[in-house]
């Protein structure tokens, strides 16, 4: 298909296109921004974080265009999908920029009415974003007409990365510092990323996460990006065009997959919330990550012994 026909408004992928080349765009101002502009903003280099909203945002884009290439009819809802994910996606960037220009932060904040205005238009744009995320699943589970072993894989990456949004939602309940705050009139902050500790502390390079508390944004960035890797699996397997017929389904590999990969997730979500950083991690949870690590390579070494590449069916 060409790339033109692609980015034509008739196209049910066309919105997701231009999303990705809008978020190269702002990946690449946000970088030279970064450069000029040295202020601090939470703890962080203040073009850091539109940095990272504009790459995953791009990212996902870009896996949900080869998704949907194999949805069969329902084109104009899953057109209308595509723009609605689109338009939250840029909702979210304009918001995280214009905060960044201004000097403030952009999650969490409600120092002023614009401050939490702007956070509540935040959240309303994501559960959009998620909602549309998950009628797509939903619309990838009735499928029948594909390949059985490609819509199971893109399942479990679209049906984990949906769970991985959710723990958004945890980030935004006040702490109990915040509701203390709040009584005595003094209203800064709803929420934060991290458990144990106030945002802003000593983190890891690029991404921030708390390496002294439990930080939600490595379950949250885990989870988002299972997208990739059930996308990956089947592309390396079956081809760019999913036509790869002389592949042997191993649904249970692919499961065992899923379910360490969610796993890890899950101990990554129940690890943050009980204030502690994957970066000191206890016996308990080592011996969860060392579970589902092996888990994983088990897995993996059976789709190996699978894994005969020939040339793609046209």
């Amino acid at each position: 298909m060409r790339f033109s026909k692609q980015l034509s408004i008739e196209h049910p992928q066309s919105p997701l296109y231009w999303n990705l080349l809008l978020m190269t765009a702002c990946t690449i101002l946000a970088t030279s921004l970064l450069y000029f502009d040295q202020r601090i903003i939470s703890g962080s280099l203040a073009w850091i974080k539109p940095i990272k909203f504009s790459l995953s945002l791009g990212i996902y884009s870009l896996t949900l265009v080869w998704i949907i290439q194999f949805f069969d009819g329902h084109i104009a809802a899953i057109k209308r999908l595509s723009w609605i994910i689109t338009i939250m996606g840029w909702i979210e960037i304009v918001a995280i920029f214009g905060q960044v220009a201004r000097g403030e932060q952009s999650h969490f904040n409600i120092s002023t009415p614009l401050n939490s205005f702007i956070f509540s238009l935040m959240g309303i744009s994501i559960t959009i974003f998620w909602i549309s995320h998950l009628i797509l699943s939903f619309r990838l589970f009735k499928m029948t007409s594909i390949n059985p072993f490609l819509k199971e894989s893109l399942l479990w990456g679209m049906l984990i990365a949906a769970y991985a949004m959710i723990i958004g939602f945890f980030m935004t309940s006040p702490r109990p510092e915040q509701i203390e705050l709040m009584k005595s009139g003094i209203v800064q902050t709803n929420g934060s990323h991290t458990f144990g500790a106030p945002d802003g502390g000593p983190g890891i390079f690029f991404f921030g996460w708390s390496t002294i508390a439990g930080d939600l944004r490595v379950a949250h960035f885990f989870g988002m990006h299972a997208m990739q890797v059930f996308t990956l699996i089947p592309i390396l397997i079956l081809g760019l065009n999913g036509k790869n017929q002389s592949f042997k389904n191993h649904n249970f590999a692919l499961r065992l997959l899923g379910i360490a990969i969610f796993g890890i997730t899950l101990v990554m979500t129940v690890q943050a919330l009980n204030g502690e950083s994957i970066f000191r991690s206890t016996s308990l949870f080592q011996g969860f990550y060392l579970f589902f690590t092996i888990i994983t390579i088990c897995s993996l070494f059976m789709f190996s012994l699978k894994f005969n590449p020939t040339k793609e069916v046209k």
